[in-house]
């Protein structure tokens, strides 16, 4: 590839934008400013323009202009989209104040102008393809428009480019608060002076990709904030030369694939490359994650083995999240509910590395048989209590040993953890004593003990809180008919031996009863481990410990070591 050239200049962000042209290109990320950047950037302004200060800098924007191509967006797509709807925001109250000349020139000099030929109405600035769409049919748009329809947001970034509209409106409304009606006109079009002649960027104009990488990677080194997933993109990319469009087709594929993961744009596609990391090289830190990458990952013929790996094995990871994925259906049933267990009932996320490589490698009978270990193992680091260093640590290791084909086998992967894992004597004494605050929790132990007592999963109890309630056999706030002193009360709110899974109109009709009142509809449940609370005389500590001993004992058998044949 040839040596790129780069072109420096001074200029303001209005005069860019009146320019127009630009284009923010399909392998950029989506808008991603929350409401503390566009409160930054409007308060920076505001200062600016109050103080009468001559220039604002507001950063470096770099660009790639290729001979007879419109110029695309680098780096700068943030502060270029904020300001085009500040000027957006400022066209529409100039309408409101009755100045519709100032406006559509306002409108007409920075945020779209009407081809001649065909009356058509182009933006000046145009966001990628998730956003794009959204930005020019709402954001801004103007209420005066001909057949003017919002369109409601679809993703995250669409959402977040509307929330900077209401910020910046809102703001405009409090800044002419403080002026006269008849100045308030004249306070919008300095606003739109000041961004035309004062609010100052530098701007670096490239004529390739290679060399905008180049640029976006220096200004980073220098301070400049960008994501993990912005930094390894622009590797990635720099790394793939000749074929850039297919490492941006894969970049996009696997960025779409990893979006329902987290609600951080970016954040569920680095989590989901480090646990993919992990599985082929073993204990990494997020933060170790773009460094080690780039150690291996040293080429075009790598970059691009690398992101197809990556994007045949994510659809696997995502289904992890959701018990109902199609993924799922080849494999036994008890999948399904070990997935459903660790995501909704224990909400556990030190696992998932390990889970992700099992999916990925283990024929579906182990995999079944593995998914229900780490669930035992979940509870009884849950119990006894792991720290969470060390389950980081052992979770990856175990992660890379079956990425690597060492560990074929859910019985070898117990014995791999086997040393780190509670055992039996020490897991039932732990559970005999262990204090649960989490109701979530709670529920699920008293469930799944519950199933053992009767017999198997057709005995399962009501997940839904709303119609099977936690009660607490001894009351916080112990009514006389109780004889226990307020600190015992409080004492035993934590303990499962005083917990009980009760139909929610019978627990909200029995509230801060005695325990003889209680009696009659704890001994009507149709849970075992419920009606036996009733065979008690009396309800003390001494009676909540020796239930919680005896749940323990199912305990050691609901979650068992074992691993079939």
């Amino acid at each position: 590839m040839a040596k790129a050239s780069f072109h420096f200049a001074s200029t303001s962000i209005g005069k860019i934008l009146k320019d127009g042209g630009l284009v923010v290109p399909a392998n950029q990320r989506s808008y991603a400013w929350d409401e503390t950047h566009v409160d930054d950037l409007l308060g920076d302004l505001n200062e600016a323009i109050s103080d009468g200060q001559d220039e604002y800098f507001l950063g470096t924007v770099v660009l790639v202009r290729k001979s007879g191509e419109t110029t695309s967006i680098a780096d700068g797509q943030q502060r270029l989209a904020t300001t085009t709807i500040i000027l957006s925001r400022i066209r529409d109250r100039l309408h409101d104040l009755h100045r519709g000349g100032s406006a559509m020139t306002t409108d007409r000099e920075f945020v779209r102008s009407m081809d001649r030929e065909t009356e058509q109405v182009h933006p000046h600035l145009t966001l990628n393809s998730e956003d794009n769409e959204f930005f020019v049919s709402t954001v801004i748009a103007s209420p005066q428009d001909p057949n003017y329809v919002p369109m409601k947001a679809k993703r995250y970034s669409n959402r977040r480019l509307e929330k900077a509209s209401l910020v910046i409106d809102d703001y405009l409304a409090k800044v002419l608060e403080t002026v006269k009606a008849e100045a308030r006109a004249d306070k919008l079009l300095e606003w739109v002076r000041f961004i035309e002649r004062n609010a100052a960027i530098g701007v670096v104009t490239v004529d390739d990709e290679l060399g905008a990488f180049r640029i976006f990677e220096t200004l980073n080194d220098r301070g400049l904030k960008a994501s993990q997933a912005d930094i390894l993109k622009n590797y990635f990319l720099s790394k793939s030369d000749k074929r850039f469009t297919e490492a941006i087709g894969l970049w996009q594929a696997l960025a779409a694939q990893t979006e329902s993961i987290a609600e951080d744009e970016g954040a569920g596609l680095i989590t989901y490359l480090r646990h993919f990391w992990v599985v082929k090289h073993g204990p990494t830190k997020e933060r170790e994650l773009a460094d080690r990458i780039r150690v291996v990952v040293t080429g075009q013929a790598k970059t691009l083995s690398f992101l197809t790996e990556a994007n045949a094995a994510a659809s696997s990871y995502v289904a992890l999240g959701s018990a109902t994925h199609p993924k799922w259906a080849e494999y036994p049933t008890s999948v399904a509910r070990s997935i459903a267990t660790i995501q909704q009932d224990l909400r556990i996320k030190q696992i998932k590395p390990l889970l992700f490589a099992v999916a990925l490698h283990f024929k579906p009978r182990e995999a079944a048989k593995a998914f229900r270990l780490m669930v035992s193992w979940s509870v009884r680091f849950l119990v006894y209590g792991g720290r969470g260093g060390m389950l980081d640590e052992q979770y990856s290791r175990r992660a890379a040993e079956v990425g690597s084909g060492t560990i074929t086998t859910a019985r070898q992967l117990r014995n791999a953890m086997g040393k780190y894992v509670p055992n039996d004597q020490d897991f039932e004494t732990a559970f005999a004593t262990a204090r649960v605050s989490r109701a979530f929790l709670a529920r699920y132990y008293l469930r799944e003990i519950e199933m053992e007592r009767q017999g198997g999963v057709e005995w399962m109890p009501n997940a839904d809180e709303y119609v099977v309630n936690l009660e607490h056999v001894m009351p916080l706030n112990p009514g006389p008919g109780w004889n226990v002193d307020a600190e015992t009360g409080e004492s035993a709110q934590a303990f499962l031996g005083n917990m009980a899974l009760l139909n929610a109109k019978d627990n909200k009709d029995i509230g801060n009863e005695s325990f003889e009142k209680k009696k009659l509809a704890l001994g009507n449940s149709s849970y075992v481990t419920t009606r036996e609370i009733a065979d008690h005389k009396n309800w003390t500590m001494a009676e909540i410990k020796a239930r919680q001993a005896l749940l323990a004992s199912t305990a050691v058998k609901v979650w068992s070591l074992q691993v079939a044949d």
